[in-house]
Parts: structure tokens; C-alpha cells; sequence
């Protein structure tokens, strides 16, 4: 899965637009993400079997580090760019702490698009996670757009295209220095744009252009 998003990533770079070559990395990192977390889902001990690509495997369920809040994180993103149901379900039955606690920076962030997307008090978890990218504004590393993520709690279209123009200049200014610009990351914001491809599909107009946003990928994700 990580390998298959770093393509998604670079390629995501490429001055040609939204490729087949990129929405293919894409599609084959939403559906490992997906097997990943319903292979968890399963028994301890019991055999899962998962079909990626019109490829039935089998694996020995376990709820190990694989199945850890880093990877849910980065399976969610993929699966909301995508908007493929079937990807996205596992994760709203598992979430971030599903296999072992969360001690990261970003577990209040993480808590709260889960919650988001399983309905369970979003608004209390959204604060939350304003309250945490609030601390982490001198820690020097960069946090999940919590702002972004609370407009879509709230519901609020206007203030989400505010806050997704702010997310995508904050990324932006975070990879122009020293040799940031030449990591996978700075292609694009996974977070900005899987927040944005699902506000679309909500029936949001998404007024923000930007590089780091590449329009195919957007224009794709029809509302529902």
C-alpha cells in the first residue's frame, strides 16, 4: 500500500494531469488499504480471504502493528479519493485505535474523521482536534487540516473552501523549504484533497484551484 501511494504521489506531480498510470496506483493503494483492515476485522487466528485486483489471497488474521492507526489513517484517505464504498468499510468498522492506542500527535485528528464517518459524535471529537492543532502550532512539523475537517462536521460549504485554500497554502509553504520540495509529499496534501473529493460527493462545490489539487481526481468524485 505504501508503495502503490509514494506512485500515486509522484505521478500525482506529473505536469500531464490525472493519468491512467496514476489513478491506477490510486485504485490498487485504496483496495490494499481496505484488505488490510479486513484481515483485522477477522478472528485472531482464523484465516481472512480478501480478492485485490480478481486476485483471491488468504491471511492469517491478526491485529498486529500493520493494522495501527498510521496505516488506518493513510487507507481512509485513499478510500475517500476513490469513493468506493466497499473500501471505505472496514475502516469505519475498525478505526484508528482498532488494533492498538494511538500516541501520536495526530490521534486526536484521527479520532475525529472516524468519528465523522461513523456518526458517533463528530462535533466533540472535531473540537478535539482544534484543540491539538492549536498546541502543535510550535511543535515543527506539520498536522492534519483539522480546520478543514470541522467545516465538514459543521457543514459549512463556504467556510470549508476558506479553510481549504488556507490548508492547501500551508502545505505548500511547508515543502518550498530546504529539500522538502523534492519529498513525495509535497505533490500533494493527501488529507486536503480526500477531505475535498468527499465534500464534493456531498453535493459541495469545491471553488478552490491549485496544483495540489489535481482537478481529474475531483471532477471524478461525483455527489451521490
Amino acid at each position: 500500500m505504501g508503495d502503490q501511494e509514494r506512485l500515486f504521489k509522484w505521478r500525482a506531480g506529473d505536469p500531464g494531469g490525472v493519468s491512467e498510470p496514476l489513478l491506477s496506483n490510486l485504485r490498487l493503494a485504496s483496495r490494499m488499504g481496505a484488505a488490510l483492515f479486513r484481515v483485522a476485522l477477522a478472528q485472531p487466528g482464523t484465516e481472512a480471504e480478501v480478492t485485490i485486483d480478481g486476485r483471491t489471497l488468504r491471511y492469517r488474521a491478526e491485529r498486529g502493528e500493520a493494522a495501527g492507526a498510521h496505516n488506518w489513517h493513510t487507507a481512509t484517505l485513499l478510500a475517500l479519493i476513490t469513493g468506493v464504498p466497499e473500501d471505505l468499510a472496514p475502516l469505519v468498522l475498525t478505526g484508528p485505535a482498532f488494533a492498538r492506542p494511538d500516541g501520536s500527535a495526530f490521534a486526536p485528528y484521527r479520532e475525529a474523521l472516524h468519528a465523522y464517518l461513523a456518526g458517533t459524535d463528530p462535533e466533540s471529537a472535531a473540537r478535539r482536534a482544534l484543540e491539538q492543532d492549536e498546541k502543535a502550532k510550535d511543535w515543527g512539523f506539520t498536522m492534519p487540516p483539522a480546520v478543514l475537517l470541522s467545516q465538514l462536521v459543521e457543514g459549512d460549504e463556504e467556510s470549508f473552501n476558506l479553510a481549504l485554500a488556507d490548508a492547501l497554502e500551508a502545505h505548500r509553504a511547508h515543502y518550498e523549504v530546504a529539500d522538502r520540495a523534492s519529498d513525495a509529499d509535497a505533490a500533494l496534501n493527501l488529507d486536503a484533497l480526500a477531505l475535498a473529493c468527499h465534500a464534493r460527493r456531498r453535493g459541495w462545490a469545491v471553488r478552490v484551484v491549485s496544483p495540489y489539487l489535481p482537478q481529474g481526481l475531483l471532477q471524478a468524485a461525483e455527489p451521490f
